[in-house]
């Protein structure tokens, strides 16, 4: 398996370092998880083959950032924040999605940080990336395996964290998911994640 990079937490126009989000990918080798002196911008060059991963984790309702941290609510009045690894090298969009993707797939750690942000795809152990195709316009990703939420408000984090992090990663809105042939939205039972959120909660 992939070892996974190390965290940074990035939000809008704030930027805050949350201590001990290295994650665990069952490796032994646990060097590659130390975190950098301070967090880093969000802003990247396109021509550079290292890219930091833009993936959507969630501050479950009541999470209180002390920095101010601001993020898009949604769901049962959670919070979408956009968390940075340290960069890692992909030579193509579709590379660079599937990365990020995969990120949250092979996390095995649930929580991260203090205060807290979390990822629901921990929880979804058969659930694999098939393939990833980033066009002009759209982003079109396959998976398969069996989505796993605890009630409604656990779907509606999944939903947010993967389309969110598709489309913050490719920088496109057209988003379409699918795991065994049906769209993600459907698999979870929710009306389809409206992706334009994300540009105005950063405005």
């Amino acid at each position: 398996m992939r070892r996974i990079p190390a965290l940074v937490a990035t939000l809008a126009a704030s930027t805050l370092l949350l201590a001990g989000c290295g994650t665990s990918s069952g490796s032994s080798e646990s060097d590659d998880h130390a975190q950098p002196d301070q967090a880093q911008s969000p802003t990247q060059d396109p021509e550079d083959d290292f890219q930091s991963l833009q993936v959507n984790m969630v501050a479950p309702s009541g999470t209180y950032f002390p920095d101010g941290v601001d993020g898009m609510s949604f769901g049962c009045s959670d919070t979408l924040v956009t968390i940075g690894t340290v960069p890692i090298e992909a030579e193509s969009p579709d590379e660079h999605v599937s990365d990020a993707v995969q990120f949250l797939l092979d996390d095995s750690q649930y929580y991260h940080g203090d205060p807290a942000v979390t990822n629901s795809l921990t929880l979804s152990e058969t659930l694999e990336l098939s393939s990833v195709e980033v066009g002009r316009n759209t982003v079109d990703i396959e998976l398969t395996g069996e989505v796993v939420a605890r009630g409604e408000c656990e779907a509606y984090r999944i939903q947010a964290q993967m389309y969110g992090t598709a489309a913050s990663t490719a920088g496109l809105e057209d988003v379409s998911i699918t795991v065994d042939g049906t769209e993600l939205n459907e698999a979870l039972g929710l009306e389809p994640f409206e992706v334009g959120q994300l540009s105005d909660a950063g405005s």
